[in-house]
């Protein structure tokens, strides 16, 4: 489908340029579109096979083809009697994977036949273009004189009503430009004359041709598309959860085509993209304040949506890729430069994107932020890298480059662009399944919390309010003194009780895991078979089918305490102690107990809680290895707005929890912190609320 795609436009637009280059140069141009009557039930048997011996076509592949249509066979039912079976010598069939290649072996003889009456369009010296194109049934000529364009029509009908097919001349259009305007000079076949694209517009590739054979009229029918498209998405009855999925799934593929095919300038993309957002921050219940950033960015928090310039710019540049590495000559040696206004160019992109992967052969494999060497996606190497290959890597450069400009763009903001600051946490990638889950207001609210759009009183200051103080004290009431400071809700419990939930839900991961590490057999019990050596042949690795138990699994002796619902005694066997930290694990075999202490953050100082936290064990630590105990200080810390911190993944691998279990685990913490937020920002008025 690919190549498919690649032809009809390398053939579109090889017609197209020739066309505006005619008109702006003064030139001379015929171009003539044939539609052929009934082209797939007409093609005769003998035809496909002329074609298949002209080709070379292995004579065993021409016998299975041959035993296909033989078994074809038709019979004929009146009213009054039926005809016996007829063995049928034309057509193929639909749907069947051997007929388009069949036909297009047949009508490339067709053409092959015709083209040489006339030679073909001169691009530049050395480089003419064929006469004829062809897409499957669809024939399109190019001639620079009009004799040229008769003789050459002339011989195409002879060619193919020999061949027992037919032109259909009512379905067909013709476009004649002389000195650069167009002309009213009409063609024939046979007697029929050809109507003309001024009279009649057609589409022929996929592109539509009238007599402006401008594409201005396209770009504001593609406007009115989108418009109406949106319009009618939201007068559904569906939640704003399935009309933003009717957008990204139904509307937006449908206007990758022309947004790649016409000439569509950049900004009237970014145009239609702003159309687009308005409907999206209405569906998702968002306020018009908020940035695209926050609607397409790939930062912090990354939905499940796509931004409409990024996928036209994706799109430009692999057509580019396409027609500069095309398997066609003529194609390859006549790309025409794609129109998409002054701001932007698909080919200045190209080469800029490629420069910048040459660039990374050559420095190599390189640090990623603060990750560290080596953990960053592998990708393969531009000088290693097939075509396909490179269209891709050149297609992912420009989406990083978009994002870079996302990024650029959110330091310059105060408020939006604070995620930009944040160290320690990990990205958020919200899937459609999560957000099919969360009800429409937590969507909302998570998306809001985020980017600091939430009416607090210190934002509706800004605007129109009066009073910037907190309902419950008298602080200013940003959202980071709702949700960690304010202390009537730390003296009412607000804060305990939302720390405990998501205490609650990392120690029943734990748990659970402690639990299942407990229950395998010991290393003494576990049955080692036997391996056997043949020789000449060397001793292999054998791979077991335990699973990866990370630390855990040294022992099955581990206990876990937690400082829920009763107040939590440190072990006396391990130290003597008033601190109580939130869990302690710890196994007496291996003499190793793991200190572990959650805090709920703003994610703006996940470092400094992460440093306050082990600072304030490192004492009990050295207490505990002078009683011959070896301990670790793990602080974890979960986002106050659901952002779970690298400390709590690194806790979590550490502890065996990987893959499906480790997600669903970093999941359900950033649930539990995200839904105690929620109602933290639901009573942010109420002074008599509180938590027992």
């Amino acid at each position: 489908m690919l190549k498919i795609a690649i032809t009809l436009l390398d053939m579109s637009l090889i017609i197209w340029h020739q066309i505006q280059v005619a008109k702006k140069e003064g030139r001379d141009l015929h171009v003539v579109f044939l539609d052929l009557a009934n082209a797939f039930g007409s093609v005769p048997h003998n035809l496909l096979f002329t074609a298949f011996d002209y080709f070379k076509v292995p004579a065993a592949l021409t016998t299975q083809v041959r035993a296909y249509f033989q078994d074809v066979q038709l019979c004929v039912t009146t009213a009054e009697y039926t005809t016996a079976w007829q063995h049928l010598e034309v057509g193929i069939m639909a749907g069947c994977t051997i007929s388009p290649l069949a036909f297009t072996l047949a009508m490339e003889v067709i053409i092959r036949a015709s083209r040489w009456v006339v030679g073909g369009q001169r691009v530049r010296p050395g480089l003419r273009l064929p006469p004829v194109r062809a897409y499957m049934d669809d024939l399109t000529t190019l001639t620079t004189t009009k004799a040229c364009t008769v003789r050459l029509l002339g011989k195409l009908q002879e060619n193919i009503e020999r061949a027992r097919m037919k032109i259909k001349p009512s379905k067909s259009r013709s476009i004649s430009i002389v000195k650069g305007k167009l002309s009213d000079h009409r063609f024939h076949i046979g007697e029929e004359p050809i109507p003309m694209v001024s009279e009649k517009p057609v589409k022929s590739l996929g592109r539509w041709y009238d007599s402006s054979l401008k594409d201005k009229e396209q770009v504001e029918q593609l406007r009115k598309e989108v418009a109406s498209g949106l319009e009618n998405i939201d007068r559904t009855l569906l939640p704003g959860k399935l009309k933003l999925w009717c957008m990204q799934y139904g509307l937006l593929p449908r206007l990758l085509w022309p947004l790649t095919l016409y000439e569509v300038p950049l900004s009237k993309v970014e145009k239609l993209e702003r159309l687009v957002n308005s409907y999206v921050k209405k569906w998702l219940g968002l306020p018009r304040c908020l940035s695209s950033i926050g609607l397409y960015g790939k930062g912090m928090l990354h939905l499940p949506i796509s931004s409409l310039a990024e996928e036209y710019k994706c799109a430009k540049v692999r057509l580019e890729m396409m027609l500069l590495d095309s398997s066609d000559p003529f194609v390859a040696q006549a790309a025409p430069i794609l129109a998409t206004g002054r701001k932007w160019t698909p080919l200045a992109a190209t080469e800029q994107a490629k420069a910048a992967l040459r660039h990374k052969d050559i420095v190599g494999r390189v640090q990623e932020g603060r990750s560290g060497l080596g953990l960053g996606t592998s990708t393969p190497a531009w000088s290693k890298a097939t075509t396909s290959q490179r269209r891709q890597l050149v297609v992912q450069e420009i989406r990083q480059e978009e994002e870079a400009r996302r990024c650029a763009q959110a330091v310059a903001q105060a408020k939006q662009g604070q995620w930009m600051a944040w160290e320690g946490v990990e990205k958020r990638k919200i899937t459609w399944k999560e957000l099919w889950e969360m009800e429409a207001f937590r969507a909302s609210f998570t998306i809001r919390a985020a980017y600091d759009v939430l009416p607090s009183p210190a934002n509706l200051c800004q605007w129109y309010a009066k009073d910037p103080k907190c309902p419950l004290c008298p602080s200013p009431a940003t959202l980071k003194h709702i949700l960690v400071g304010c202390k009537t809700s730390l003296t009412q419990g607000c804060y305990t009780w939302w720390h405990n939930q998501v205490l609650k839900c990392l120690a029943d991961v734990l748990e659970s895991r402690r639990t299942t590490v407990n229950a395998l057999p010991s290393s003494s019990c576990r049955w080692q078979p036997t391996s056997f050596v043949r020789e000449g042949e060397r001793l292999t690795s054998l791979t077991t089918s335990r699973p990866d138990t990370g630390q855990l699994g040294r022992a099955q002796d581990w206990k876990l305490l937690a400082d829920l619902g009763k107040r939590l005694c440190f072990p006396a066997e391990i130290a003597a102690t008033n601190l109580r930290p939130d869990l302690v694990l710890w196994s007496a075999s291996l003499k190793l107990v793991y200190i572990i202490e959650l805090t709920v953050p703003w994610e703006g100082a996940v470092e400094e809680a992460y440093e306050r936290k082990k600072l304030r064990y490192t004492e009990l630590a050295a207490d505990a290895q002078q009683q011959g105990w070896n301990a670790k200080v793990r602080p974890v810390e979960v986002g106050c707005r659901g952002f779970v911190a690298s400390s709590t993944s690194r806790l979590l691998l550490e502890m065996g929890v990987r893959g499906k279990a480790h997600r669903q685990a970093v999941k359900d913490l950033s649930t539990a912190a995200e839904k105690g937020s929620q109602w933290l920002w639901i009573k942010r008025k109420d002074s008599t609320w509180a938590f027992k």
